[in-house]
């Protein structure tokens, strides 16, 4: 029946009419105020909910004949503070329950959100975000409620809500996010404005700049443009096996990390501070040009390679801790706190951003004011950071010999920067300066290339370790299977060859060219791996360690409908309707760890299961036989392989996929076949103080990083495979001496 509202004031109620007739009750306009209200108080003001009923003289066009009568279903009278308060807290309450229920009708027709465990009064699902490895909960998850998971910080009827979504299916990865109302990133208040890391290329907002830095990482680290490195991959791969043998010796005196828990000889933990100098050391000199003199052999301690070990460590351990989701980051008013109140646990964290900030912002300025120094002098090395600062339009090819880096930036693309409209905000050129702009995107992407490389190869190398040890204790197999196809190339294995011949693998070994027919008749060519087992074994190294398990959180620009592929938690789904905002995880693990894709022994580590079958050998690089596969079974074939291939995920979704994927995956590949080639690697035996006799040490790892799944220190007995080996490392190393 309809009703509403009136608040009139502060005049005395009239008497009201005589009771008329009741026909059918409907909305008009007079409204007339209940006779039993206090008049005396001049200062109150009435409110009443009643219903109007017009007579049969409301159907007349004379207005003056329409009677009315009145059913008052309450009155308030607000005559004293308390009264006021009253009525304003059942305002409230109103209003905020016709806006959820608004909203609810705004949720696409009522449909339902993603399914997920039941959340908490006001807490949401708080207490299910555990921030010690939560890839395996929303792993858990997925099982039960399917492939498209909600959790809630805060209850989601609340307006303040954050929804997390978790995808944990190639198929719902790649529908949802390769849309570009997914390519956003989350305003993160604590990593990006306090902590000063908003411009870097992984926290930067989808659009202008975004799409600037990408474009320049893209130029510089295409899979053309890969051959370039290869010199610089070569000498610091070299310098890395010379320290790592020496570091290892049983007579090393070199100072590393000790383990007082297990007990375990600090030379069995001197891989780690060796793995992070070579990934650091690569990255400045591709970057920056910079290279560190120290051998690899000593302890560095270097400006640039101190400063960025910090920096990688402030943000992968200290800014990322638990998730990398900060209470600022939901309530944003909190940053306002005054230092006096920074004593209080709820605002620790302003007192440590300012000093994360310093340390980061430091990093970004120091080393690019170091090459445009070495610029202004003529002494500095090519590099990603000089190339871009020259601005040639010239076009001046890779050359593997001498490392040349010059870039074909186009006139074309450098205007893009002259006419750019972008709202960077520290420092902030002008619009109409391009020098400006393009020097600001130019330092933070290089900045972030260096970030984004580190931690992604240490901890590639450290799950590569661990599998090698779950390989020997199995006896083996996977490094015989490896050193049969590598030493063809090497001589490392073959006693008979000569000792002068034997040599370490090269990037120039990965590939070879094979001329494949098409369906048309016509020939093709296609780089073949030359060494597949060893191709496996990286795949599977990835796939088996997942380095980053969930990817970094992307943020959805607008409401989405979606209805989720079938699965054995939800055999029959319905749409689900996905909020506007919402942070959304492609849940990595679940997908490489899922038994539909990868069978049963899914937990185990086996590069079997990257060998090409004789079929699809046949129809991706063609065969003795006489029969040409045809167009959509080579469309089939790649499809499948790439949904399986770990590559296709770890390096993150559609419009925010890594740019450095190609020099990653090359100096991963050429780290992982030298290991293989020259050193054998085993669990650490110690002497038992009791009975003097030795034992082997088996850790189980433990994974702490919330970010990365980086797993702490554990001990590793690495030797060199034969004084054979030795010699081909250090010849390595002069080589590479001499052409530096």
């Amino acid at each position: 029946m309809p009703a509403f509202f009136s608040l009139l004031s502060p005049f005395p109620p009239p008497p009201p009419p005589p009771p008329p007739p009741s026909p059918p009750a409907q909305l008009t306009a007079p409204l007339k105020r209940p006779s039993k209200l206090d008049s005396s108080n001049p200062k109150s003001f009435w409110l009443s909910f009643s219903l109007e009923t017009p007579t049969s003289g409301a159907a007349t066009e004379d207005p003056t004949q329409n009677h009315h009568s009145y059913k008052t279903l309450f009155v308030f009278q607000l005559s004293s503070p308390m009264d006021t308060l009253t009525f304003l807290f059942l305002a409230f309450a109103f209003t905020s329950t016709l806006l959820l229920y608004l909203r609810a009708i705004r949720r696409a027709d009522n449909l339902r959100i993603p399914p997920g465990p039941k959340p908490l009064p006001l807490l949401g699902n708080i207490l299910d975000l555990t921030p010690k490895e939560l890839w395996l909960k929303a792993t858990s998850l997925a099982r039960t409620y399917g492939p498209v998971i909600q959790l809630s910080i805060l209850h989601p009827s609340l307006s303040i809500s954050q929804p997390l979504i978790f995808l944990s299916s190639p198929q719902v990865c790649f529908d949802l996010l390769d849309k570009k109302i997914y390519s956003d990133k989350p305003p993160l208040v604590m990593a990006g404005e306090l902590c000063g890391c908003d411009d870097m290329v992984a926290f930067t907002r989808y659009g202008e700049q975004s799409r600037r830095q990408r474009k320049l990482m893209g130029m510089a680290f295409s899979k053309e443009r890969i051959p370039a490195y290869k010199a610089l991959i070569e000498r610091e791969t070299a310098g890395f096996l010379t320290g790592l043998v020496t570091a290892h010796s049983p007579s090393s005196s070199s100072p590393a990390p000790s383990s007082s828990e297990s007990g375990i000889p600090s030379r069995f933990l001197a891989y780690l501070p060796l793995v992070r100098r070579y990934a650091g050391q690569l990255t400045l000199s591709v970057v920056y040009g910079y290279t560190v003199s120290t051998p690899y052999t000593q302890i560095a301690h270097d400006k640039f390679l101190d400063m960025a070990e910090d920096c990688v460590d402030i943000l992968s351990n200290k800014i990322a801790s638990g998730g990398g989701i900060w209470l600022v980051d939901i309530f944003p008013a909190l940053k306002k706190a005054p230092k006096s109140l920074e004593f209080l646990p709820l605002f620790s964290f302003l007192p440590k951003a300012r000093v994360w900030k310093a340390k980061m912002i430091e990093f970004v300025e120091k080393p690019f004011e170091w090459v445009k120094s070495e610029m202004a002098q003529g002494t500095h090395k090519p590099s990603f950071t000089s190339t871009l600062l020259e601005k040639s339009d010239t076009v001046v090819p890779p050359s593997e010999t001498n490392g040349n880096l010059k870039s074909d930036i186009s006139s074309e693309l450098l205007s893009s920067w002259a006419t750019s409209t972008s709202v960077t905000a520290k420092p902030p050129p002008s619009a109409t300066d391009g020098n400006a702009q393009f020097e600001f995107d130019l330092k933070w992407t290089a900045n972030s290339m260096y970030s984004a490389s580190g931690d992604t190869t240490v901890t590639t190398v450290m799950h590569y370790f661990l599998a090698l040890l779950d390989d020997a204790d199995k006896g083996g197999e996977v490094v015989r299977k490896a050193r049969k196809e590598l030493d063809l190339a090497t001589g490392l294995g073959d006693e008979s060859t000569s000792t002068t011949k034997s040599r370490l693998p090269s990037l120039s070994d990965r590939y070879i060219d094979v001329e494949v027919p098409d369906a048309k008749g016509s020939m093709r060519k296609v780089k073949k791996p030359r060494f597949p087992y060893v191709e496996a074994v990286m795949s599977e190294v990835w796939r088996w360690g997942v380095v980053v398990p969930l990817n970094l959180p992307h943020r959805l620009t607008q409401d989405d409908i979606y209805t989720p592929p079938a699965s054995s938690a939800d055999p029959d789904p319905s749409p689900v309707f996905l909020r506007k905002g919402s942070l959304v995880f492609g849940n990595i693990w679940s997908i490489l760890h899922s038994k539909e894709l990868f069978g049963e022994d899914a937990e185990q580590f086996n590069p079997d299961r990257y060998l090409l079958s004789p079929y699809e050998e046949e129809v991706l690089y063609g065969s003795s036989s006489a029969r040409t596969p045809s167009d959509d079974e080579l469309e089939t074939v790649r499809k499948e392989r790439k949904k399986r291939d770990p590559r296709t995920y770890v390096f993150g979704f559609g419009r925010r996929q890594c740019p450095g994927q190609n020099l990653v995956e090359s100096s991963v590949w050429l780290l992982m076949a030298a290991l293989l080639s020259a050193v054998d690697v085993s669990r650490p035996c110690v002497v038992d103080g009791e009975d003097g006799k030795e034992k082997i040490v088996r850790e189980k790892p433990e994974f702490n990083n919330s970010i990365f799944r980086t797993p702490d220190p554990f001990g590793v007995d690495i030797r060199p495979r034969s004084q054979r080996a030795i010699e081909a490392i250090m010849r390595a190393e002069e080589a590479e001496d001499a052409v530096e």
